[in-house]
């Protein structure tokens, strides 16, 4: 049976933390079969929840429950986010869930995210840590350490707002859009 991340931490609480309003224009990169999508599209009903994921059937997963329940905000891209054009300033939100790891140009596709952010606009990024405590997620040696995640997002025209851990495998990271100047 598939697992999904939230077999894993508790999507809600992520999701209070970052969902400051039910208007928000919102990017889910790596949405899979909808675990942060569904419920963050039901807590921005006023909103739009772009879900992105270069699976397709597991795009289909995500559409399908949806629509089981009710929901109508959600636009599906079946993409590579490193392969997708948005125009600047256009989101509130961007959710990276268990994708930083396997980004082929991670800094290019974090300074062209921090384009597509407004102003006020955060970055939330859930990732696997480097160290394989426990037989889930993603093998030990395509994790990247928390650090170097971390540097590569200052580098890319973030600013730290919170870091913690979700589990003993997984970390968290909020990021607010910087005041520096970004340029690609």
């Amino acid at each position: 049976m598939h697992k999904d991340i939230s077999d894993f931490i508790d999507v809600n609480k992520v999701l209070d933390e970052i969902v400051t309003r039910d208007d928000l224009v919102v990017l889910d990169s790596g949405c899979g079969t909808g675990a942060i999508a569904i419920p963050c599209a039901k807590i921005i009903p006023n909103g739009t929840l772009f879900a992105v994921d270069k699976d397709s059937k597991a795009l289909n997963i995500m559409l399908e429950r949806a629509k089981i329940e009710n929901i109508n905000n959600v636009v599906a891209l079946s993409s590579n986010i490193e392969d997708l054009e948005f125009q600047e300033e256009y989101f509130d939100l961007v959710i990276m869930s268990s994708v930083y790891h396997e980004l082929e140009d991670a800094p290019l596709t974090l300074k062209r995210i921090n384009k597509w952010l407004k102003s006020t606009g955060i970055l939330s990024l859930i990732e696997w840590k480097k160290e394989r405590k426990e037989d889930i997620g993603p093998p030990a040696i395509v994790r990247v350490e928390e650090d170097l995640v971390l540097g590569a997002l200052v580098f890319s025209g973030f600013d730290l707002v919170h870091m913690e851990d979700l589990t003993d495998s997984i970390y968290h990271i909020v990021l607010k859009k910087s005041d520096r100047v970004c340029n690609i």
